[in-house]
């Protein structure tokens, strides 16, 4: 039998193909943190002859008619460090009667973006902020539709403000504040 290496090449080739596959499933992660969880104001009193004192966590101006002295400013602040986009809802435990007593005490949050676009409101599009102090909700309120996982879009600040009456309850005063989030629509 005679083999020319045209026909022995026509017959071997040296070429083979196979389709082989990798798969993974990436589970959803839904996880938020505060990186900023507490505000103390340490111990103070509303001026002599005051009706109240306003206590807010912004950044400069945070007593007016008292003497507390904010012990770091910029308000709570809370991440999302998870891999989807969440609705973010915060509630307090107490009223602001419950909190601080006496005469109209106040008991108000609000909040903002510390990286641009961290919250976008319910069409997703449009970046949304709470610019004006509003009353702390004692039952889970939405606070962002569209808290953005992005690491350069994850972050918001909520700041804190108090009318301490001058018959407010004495001593340590407080509350805790929750912020819960589940995965976006």
């Amino acid at each position: 039998f005679y083999l020319s290496a045209k026909t022995l090449f026509s017959t071997i080739s040296g070429y083979a193909s196979s389709i082989g596959e990798a798969n993974l499933t990436v589970e959803t992660t839904v996880i938020i943190n505060f990186t900023t969880a507490h505000i103390n104001w340490g111990s103070g009193r509303v001026n002599a002859g005051q009706a109240s004192a306003t206590l807010n966590t912004e950044e400069t101006l945070n007593v007016t008619n008292g003497n507390w002295t904010l012990q770091t400013s910029g308000g709570l602040r809370i991440q999302n460090l998870g891999n989807v986009n969440v609705t973010l809802n915060l509630s307090g435990t107490k009223t602001a009667a419950q909190m601080i007593g006496g005469t109209s005490p106040a008991y108000y949050y609000k909040y903002i973006d510390l990286e641009a676009g961290s919250c976008l409101n319910s069409t997703y599009g449009t970046p949304e902020t709470l610019a004006d102090y509003t009353t702390m909700p004692t039952t889970s309120t939405e606070l962002c539709r569209r808290f953005r996982f992005t690491d350069s879009n994850d972050s918001v600040r909520i700041d804190i403000q108090l009318e301490v009456p001058s018959d407010s309850f004495i001593g340590a005063l407080g509350d805790t504040i929750t912020a819960t989030a589940f995965a976006s629509p």
